[in-house]
């Protein structure tokens, strides 16, 4: 009888342990969204969000990009510039592919 509480309590820990992380990060992408809002204009912020659904790497990278810009120059960025943005981190990650052929 013990052990089965304890294993029940042991259950009710963990359980709110991983609400507690849900809830965690379920704030810090709210108070992302809500930065990413202040910094890019509305054609630019529904852009980042497709790059998020799409390629979650290429976002990471360009928010920290994209903080970096704001912090510097304080103004709204536009599609145009997160276009430029999203173009120079594909570059970056882009690995040449060689192709050789042999004959015999």
């Amino acid at each position: 009888m013990e052990d089965e509480d304890a294993r029940a309590e042991h259950i009710r820990k963990r359980k709110m342990q991983n609400q507690e992380k849900f809830a965690e990060a379920k704030k810090a992408e709210e108070q992302l969204k809500s930065t990413l809002r202040m910094i890019l204009n509305e054609p630019a912020y529904a852009r980042i969000m497709n790059v998020k659904m799409a390629n979650q790497q290429m976002f990471t990278a360009a928010v920290q990009y994209l903080l970096r810009v704001f912090q510097r120059f304080q103004r709204k960025i536009t599609e145009e510039e997160l276009l430029a943005v999203l173009r120079t981190i594909k570059e970056k990650n882009e690995k040449e592919t060689k192709i050789t052929f042999e004959r015999k």
